[in-house]
């Protein structure tokens, strides 16, 4: 799948057009991310910051479910993350199913 370079904070939101406001992401996850910076942890119910790749580690805000095929948010910025991003929809959940099927996934790193 083709990737769209993404800002991770919008533009709409003050974000600039720089290397360090830059990522790639899949089409869903940046259409579903539109101009959001902050979401609600489903867990808590409150507002937190939306996973920003530049500045925090995935693995203390993310893990992965024991089959491999859901991201389970581990603070609230991972659980409002994954809810506002759709990280685990309809699309992603069974692709990652044939990934771990290849030996492809999850990622060890």
């Amino acid at each position: 799948m083709p990737l769209h370079v993404e800002h991770i904070i919008p533009i709409a939101a003050g974000g600039a057009s720089t290397e360090e406001n830059l990522w790639l992401a899949c089409p869903l996850c940046n259409g579903y991310k539109g101009v959001q910076t902050h979401a609600v942890d489903p867990e808590s119910s409150t507002h937190a910051s939306l996973f920003n790749p530049r500045q925090q580690t995935w693995g203390e805000h993310f893990r992965w479910s024991e089959d491999g095929t859901h991201i389970i948010g581990t603070t609230p910025t991972g659980r409002a993350t994954v809810q506002a991003l759709k990280l685990n929809n309809e699309y992603l959940v069974p692709a990652r199913a044939r990934w771990v099927a290849a030996g492809w996934h999850p990622p060890t790193r």
